[in-house]
């Protein structure tokens, strides 16, 4: 087979029909390149070019030979670049997992932007619990991930990237639905559809324990998943609920926000991604979500 190089070298011979010429455009000496084509013609086992001493002309197998020797360069210059795009991170696939609530106001715009600049970066993005955002990020199923703290595992590493206050979800005919602000005491007072804790133990507990701090004891009527089901039940007159601002963004009719506490009470959201193993692409994204805006 071939070596590029020496096809390299028999384009240059066959498109200046002249040795001493193609020897100047690829920067060799002539007698190098005569014997580059000669051990081109023994591997292919026909000859390519008809020399005589005042001309160089293609035989029919040369012409044949060309065409496919040009398609073949081009074809390993596509590769190498593709290969080149692909160390830097503009080419290859990139697993996203979310929290639901990342999907409603924080995700969004960011996959955005990092689809404008590297369009041919394949994205997915899924919606995943905490506890299996950590194990498949670890397993290297997901690339990154989007999460609340604190996650506590060797191989991950984990940065904090948004934090949002805490609203009050209630049917718009709820006494609350016409207050400018509502008191974490009255927030408490509302029977609540909030998620299972098994779904986020840690959150669960630190948003219990905020209200205890305050002399607030919430009262979950409903546990549902996830929070369309949540603002669907709150709709529904079934209850109130208290969920991360975003949550705003869902559309749903009949519900309204409300800030607690003048938006005091907040909830983090942190990118976890491996220590050890990071694609470019991800290395990219990781960049973009961690970067000061």
């Amino acid at each position: 087979m071939a070596d590029l190089r020496r096809m390299e070298y028999f384009v240059a011979v066959a498109e200046e029909l002249h040795f001493g010429r193609a020897a100047a455009r690829l920067h060799i000496s002539q007698p190098p390149l005569s014997m580059q084509i000669q051990r081109l013609e023994q591997e292919v086992g026909v000859e390519l070019l008809r020399r005589t001493k005042r001309s160089v002309q293609l035989t029919a197998a040369g012409k044949v030979f060309l065409e496919e020797a040009r398609a073949t360069l081009r074809q390993a210059g596509r590769a190498a670049e593709l290969a080149r795009r692909a160390a830097k991170g503009d080419i290859g696939r990139l697993a996203i997992g979310v929290i639901d609530a990342a999907l409603y106001g924080l995700v969004p715009p960011l996959v955005r932007r990092f689809t404008e600049r590297h369009p041919d970066v394949d994205i997915t993005v899924t919606e995943r619990r905490i506890h299996e955002q950590i194990d498949l990020v670890a397993r290297g199923e997901l690339d990154v991930g989007f999460v609340h703290p604190p996650v506590e595992h060797p191989d991950l590493a984990v940065e904090a990237v948004h934090h949002e206050p805490f609203v009050i979800a209630v049917p718009e005919d709820h006494p609350l639905a016409a207050a400018e602000d509502v008191t974490l005491a009255q927030a408490c007072a509302q029977p609540l559809i909030q998620p299972p804790r098994e779904l986020n133990p840690i959150g669960h507990d630190s948003l219990l324990a905020l209200c205890h701090q305050h002399g607030a004891h919430p009262t979950i009527a409903r546990e549902a998943s996830p929070k369309q089901t949540i603002i669907a039940l709150v709709a529904a007159g079934l209850g109130a609920s208290v969920l991360p601002e975003a949550v705003r963004n869902s559309g749903y009719p009949g519900v309204v926000y409300r800030p607690i506490e003048g938006g005091r009470f907040g909830i983090t959201t942190s990118l976890i991604w491996s220590r050890h193993r990071l694609e470019p692409s991800a290395r990219l994204f990781v960049d973009l979500v961690c970067q000061p805006v």
